[in-house]
């Protein structure tokens, strides 16, 4: 279709792309949009004006020609949530873009080498900005997308020192037009809480190796975000919220501490002094309440100073209310059994907000930034919330996953738990395709399983509701490769599995998830939930890294190479 212009007579023919391919990444989308001829004039005062007129349709054109690449769409939006209508066009979206990396496999390459025992450069982990070098967008990269949003009148400032993240604030309108989205308010059911998102989202196909993903835009908040809901277990004595004084000692009837010490034999004395810390994270206005700690040392870990605490540690206006009613059970069961199981190693809480947010994804971006920016992260950090891969996009989870990648490489290891409900993910609904936990399907971090004692308590098996699978967004690292390989073929699974039988498996490890007293706002619950595990495990890694880092080593840093080389040090689940 043409389109002619007229400038004082001088007639420019034009081609409108109203019939182009628009381009999505791996496929063609042919999609006509309709146009119509017409005819514009404009009156040039003089040659000059009518050059600098020309340049600029240019550029316009040049913008309008590009064709256009889908990142991101999906069919409809989350069955949790219910359309309102438009965005108002005048609202302010503050947009994360997540630019391409320098070189990301040379980070991965450098992650494995520094994690592998045996390789020669084992335990060598990289420096901050050793670590930048491969993940720093190029200055092409950079160039092209600062031209692109410098075209609309848009600015951006950097998340990351980096460079890879950077946040652009735009109007509802802008971002429709800039991204050929359609942003609609939607309400969060049970919550009422209302979020902008988009069903998809474009950019020019030139700026394809260089935006990897966008957000917010097509992936809502994370329903449940916390995966270890909390299981309520049959209390030996009177049930939940039984004085400390009827609790019983007996490792038979529920799991303390030094119970927890003996099973697992971990030392009951303080660590020796060293540059370590063990951080929990803190999502969702959850808060870990230090009365509450005073009171459970008191009574579980009477050898301690029952003044030992934890330090906090804010990102984006995160608190930590001390208010009883505010203390969390969640908050609560980490900071309890870290600092109660980790003796003498440093404990932080991390605190992510904003508070008025129910977004976690939003958060674990946050975070995650706020961890590769520092220049002395904890050395081991676990992390007790998620979702599923199904609640998030591929793209985003793979940046957020790149992230994790960065701090392995930096000699962290990030722990998570995998949620509840076993491979299918959500309770009391059909189950296949089987639906993995995310982040811990990540295979940069380390996730960690449930497990539970028989009814004649004599044998530990696998617990029956803790979550796991096979990741449909990352594939079999080759760590995993002889172990993962072996469970396939006893359990005979092929092709036509009902999960991806070449994806990262989950969980690495598993520990006790059930049978455990925490004390909450002052009172006391007896519970199970697979964050039991997550915070075991990780006080077992603290207390290794603690003692390697005094004798002068480095710490153990990204886990799995070395675990999956050393399974005789664990103990085999065969049952559950």
């Amino acid at each position: 279709m043409a389109v002619q212009y007229s400038l004082d007579g001088l007639l420019v023919p034009m081609v409108v792309l109203f019939s182009r391919p628009r381009m999505e990444r791996g496929k063609f989308e042919d999609r006509m949009f309709s146009g119509h001829d017409k005819k514009v004039s404009a009156t040039l005062v003089n040659p000059v004006k009518m050059l600098k007129a020309l340049t600029l349709l240019t550029f316009v054109l040049a913008a309008a020609q590009a064709e256009l690449l889908v990142v991101e769409k999906r069919d409809k939006h989350p069955d949790g949530f219910s359309r309102i209508g438009p965005s108002p066009a005048d609202k302010v979206l503050t947009l994360r873009l997540a630019l391409a990396h320098n070189d990301i496999t040379g980070l991965h390459d450098a992650v494995y080498d520094v994690s592998t025992p045996g390789n020669p450069r084992y335990g060598q982990y990289l420096s901050k900005e050793q670590v930048e070098k491969f993940i720093a967008p190029s200055q092409d990269t950079i160039a092209q997308v600062q031209s692109w949003l410098g075209l609309n009148n848009l600015t951006s400032s950097p998340l990351t020192p980096a460079g890879d993240w950077i946040a652009v604030n735009m109007t509802v309108a802008q971002a429709n037009g800039i991204l050929t989205a359609e942003f609609s308010t939607f309400q969060n059911k049970e919550t009422n809480h209302t979020v902008d998102r988009t069903l998809s989202y474009s950019i020019p196909s030139t700026l394809k190796s260089g935006i990897n993903v966008i957000y917010p835009t097509v992936t809502f908040p994370v329903g449940v975000n916390r995966l270890d809901s909390v299981v309520n277990t049959t209390a030996p004595k009177s049930g939940a919220n039984t004085s400390i004084a009827s609790i019983s000692s007996d490792c038979q009837v529920s799991w303390t501490p030094a119970c927890l010490q003996q099973l697992y034999k971990m030392p009951a004395e303080p660590a020796s002094p060293a540059p370590n810390v063990l951080a929990v994270s803190g999502f969702s206005n959850e808060f870990a309440n230090k009365r509450d700690l005073k009171a459970f040392l008191e009574e579980f870990r009477p050898d301690m100073n029952p003044n030992t605490t934890f330090d906090l540690i804010s990102i984006d206006g995160g608190i930590n209310n001390q208010l009883p009613a505010g203390a969390g059970i969640f908050g609560g069961i980490d900071t309890q059994y870290t600092v109660g199981l980790a003796t003498g190693v440093p404990v932080a809480y991390i605190s992510t907000g904003p508070l008025d947010s129910d977004d976690t994804l939003a958060a674990f971006l946050e975070q995650a930034n706020y961890l590769v920016s520092s220049a002395n992260p904890p050395q081991t950090i676990v992390n007790n919330f998620g979702g599923l891969e199904s609640e998030v996009s591929p793209q985003i989870a793979e940046s957020l996953c790149n992230a994790y990648a960065q701090l392995a490489a930096r000699g962290v290891s990030y722990i998570v738990n995998t949620g509840l409900w076993g491979a299918g993910g959500i309770p009391f609904v059909e189950c296949i395709p089987f639906d993995p936990p995310f982040p811990a399907s990540c295979p940069f971090v380390t996730a960690v399983g449930g497990t539970e004692f028989t009814s004649d308590e004599t044998t530990e098996t696998a617990w029956a509701l803790s979550g796991g699978g096979f990741s449909n967004f990352f594939k079999r690292p080759k760590y995993q490769d002889t172990a993962v390989t072996a469970y396939l073929k006893t359990i005979g699974a092929d092709g036509s599995s009902p999960f991806n039988v070449s994806g990262r498996a989950v969980p690495d490890v598993s520990a006790l998830s059930s049978a455990i007293w925490v004390i909450d706002g002052g009172t006391v619950d007896f519970v199970g939930t697979p964050a039991f595990s997550a915070d075991i495990f990780a006080s077992v890694v603290a207390l290794i890294t603690n003692e390697r880092i005094a004798a002068g080593k480095p710490g153990l840093g990204f886990l799995n190479p070395l675990i999956y080389q050393n399974g005789a040090a664990f103990n085999d689940m065969p049952t559950g």
